[in-house]
């Protein structure tokens, strides 16, 4: 029977778990959600980029996020590179009290939870990335 790990993050006969390379399992499978949400999320990120003034952009909501975490953890792709120790390992929305009853209300990107949902997380970055850019463009123009 198999405990979840993969023999890369087990070291020696006794089967000891190197924290070293369980921590380099982590960061790569942290990379590859951010890829894979970015790729997930990319129609409503364009909507984003593209919204000018006078242009409207609602606000993401919580049934937004729950589906692109479901996606997003569902990518065979990503279940076949990370160990199913590493993937359980993220804090997910799914078991969260975050997104409230109301999953069609728009997200609360104030949240600082510990640990934070990484769906939440790398969403926030994303978002925080594009108003960051399109402010700094207003200012230059």
């Amino acid at each position: 029977m198999s405990d979840g790990l993969d023999a890369p993050l087990l070291h020696g006969d006794e089967r000891e778990i190197d924290l070293v390379e369980l921590e380099r399992a982590v960061q790569r499978a942290a990379v590859d959600l951010q890829r894979i949400v970015a790729l997930i999320a990319q129609p409503y990120l364009r909507l984003l980029r593209q919204g000018t003034l006078g242009h409207w952009v609602p606000a993401p909501t919580w049934r937004l996020l729950v589906e692109i975490e479901e996606q997003a953890f569902a990518d065979l792709g990503f279940q076949g590179r990370h160990a199913v120790a590493v993937r359980n390992g993220f804090a997910r929305l799914a078991g969260s009290r975050l997104t409230g009853p109301n999953l069609d209300a728009p997200v609360d990107w104030q949240h600082d939870d510990d640990p934070l949902p990484a769906i939440y997380a790398i969403m926030r970055a994303l978002v925080h990335e594009i108003d960051t850019s399109k402010h700094l463009n207003r200012h230059l123009y």
